[in-house]
């Protein structure tokens, strides 16, 4: 800002049309160095696909996962009430784990196979 001798014509906290202007310059290069700088530092969005991709292996690892831990677990219990360590939690851990790949097989066969197209009821010929 100016320091005019001109105090008196001015009110203080008043700026010249100068200062003003000025300030409107500093501003816009300030505006412009920060989109400048947004954009070099923005990172690319991901995809929705790769996102969907992301979800649906997440899935085949819970379907995994939940299909060994709740065979393992009900062997485990059975061992426990029947006397009969290791036989069952092996056999459960073992059935949990083909019934985990079953479905992560039928889920790979669900996103192959299109919807079937839709058919009328018996029911929407009454009305």
């Amino acid at each position: 800002m100016s320091n005019d001798s001109k105090k008196g014509d001015r009110e203080l906290g008043e700026m010249s049309p100068e200062d003003r202007e000025a300030i409107r310059k500093r501003a816009a290069e300030l505006g412009h160095k920060l989109e400048t700088a947004k954009h070099r530092h923005e990172r690319p969005r991901a995809s929705s696909n790769q996102g969907n991709a992301m979800a649906k292996g997440m899935r085949a690892a819970t379907e995994l996962i939940g299909g060994v831990v709740a065979g393992a677990g009900l062997g485990w219990v059975l061992d426990k009430w029947l006397g009969t360590t290791p036989g069952l939690f092996i056999l459960g851990f073992l059935l949990g784990s083909a019934a985990g790949m079953l479905n992560i097989i039928r889920m790979a066969q669900r996103e192959k196979t299109p919807p079937a197209p839709s058919v009328r009821d018996d029911q929407d010929d009454d009305k």
